[in-house]
């Protein structure tokens, strides 16, 4: 516990950095990223006690670069508080419908998803369930929950978890777990951003299992970014914000995998390689989150 204590605090101090960076290189940043010149309408998810506040340096980024970007407008982020998860996300499909639908209309264009931890495994459920009405769903930090593996998330939020919500984890995702979708249903890209120095989940959990990435079709892409970042730090980290507009604006019908490299002059190259380290194969059967759910 005392280990999880200190990954916890180092989380915390990379967030303030990070937090830092964003404040200090906000012009640079809003020069170098992709711009949107169409409709693009975008809700973004906090994570697990979070509210839409603290997604504000995001949406506020993405409003800049053009996008239409708007939390999700149902306060803090509590999790299920005790309620079964099944029953919970119906709930939640209830409350957000008619949020996405009226961003839609005003845009006319499908919703993008983007949630961050617990966030981002509400749009994947989100989307799996509304998908006539979402574009695609990115990912930061979100883990999944494998009904019978062990997992290693940090012990201490998964304690106070236990506590506010009655429940662990593993409880309240059930027998058939919450993890990650199948290549091709639903019919949508899903992009999954994660940190090897996450101090909050696993990382194994957040990534999206190899093989699914490699039977996914170019319209339905599964992809995976890896990026140095902590935890609590991915929604004001400008590398993040970087990675999730060029993912916003990614052709359906021509994905190609994020290139960080597009974005920054050639003699910065190897310091862009440790900013962004390479995707590994991180599917095994003794590690978390690498199964697809039978028919989702």
């Amino acid at each position: 516990m005392l280990a999880d204590l200190l990954r916890l605090q180092l989380d915390i101090v990379g967030a303030h950095s990070e937090l830092a960076a964003s404040l200090f290189g906000e012009n640079r940043l809003k020069t170098m990223a992709p711009a949107c010149t169409e409709a693009r309408p975008v809700i973004t998810i906090p994570g697990f006690l979070a509210s839409g506040l603290s997604l504000m340096r995001l949406n506020s980024f993405l409003r800049q670069q053009g996008f239409t970007a708007k939390h999700w407008g149902q306060g803090r982020n509590l999790g299920p508080q005790g309620m079964d998860w099944g029953h919970h996300l119906d709930a939640m499909v209830r409350q957000m419908t008619d949020h996405i639908d009226a961003l839609a209309d005003e845009t006319s264009a499908p919703v993008s998803l983007v949630g961050q931890s617990l966030g981002g495994v509400y749009a994947r459920e989100l989307a799996l369930r509304l998908n006539d009405r979402i574009d695609r769903v990115i990912m930061l930090g979100a883990p999944t929950f494998h009904p019978y593996k062990s997992n290693r998330h940090n012990r201490l939020i998964g304690t106070f978890g236990y506590w506010l919500n009655r429940q662990s984890a593993t409880e309240f995702a059930g027998r058939e777990g919450m993890l990650h979708w199948q290549p091709d249903r639903p019919d949508m890209p899903c992009v999954a951003i994660h940190s090897p120095v996450d101090g909050v989940v696993d990382e194994q959990a957040c990534h999206i299992p190899s093989y699914i990435v490699a039977a996914s079709s170019h319209r339905s892409p599964r992809e995976n970014i890896r990026v140095m970042s902590s935890h609590i730090g991915m929604s004001v980290s400008p590398l993040v914000h970087l990675a999730v507009a060029d993912r916003l604006l990614a052709e359906r019908a021509n994905w190609r995998a994020f290139d960080p490299m597009t974005y920054f002059p050639t003699y910065l190259r190897p310091a862009v390689r440790l900013l962004f380290p390479e995707s590994i194969d991180m599917t095994h059967p003794n590690r978390a989150g690498v199964f697809a759910k039978a028919g989702r």
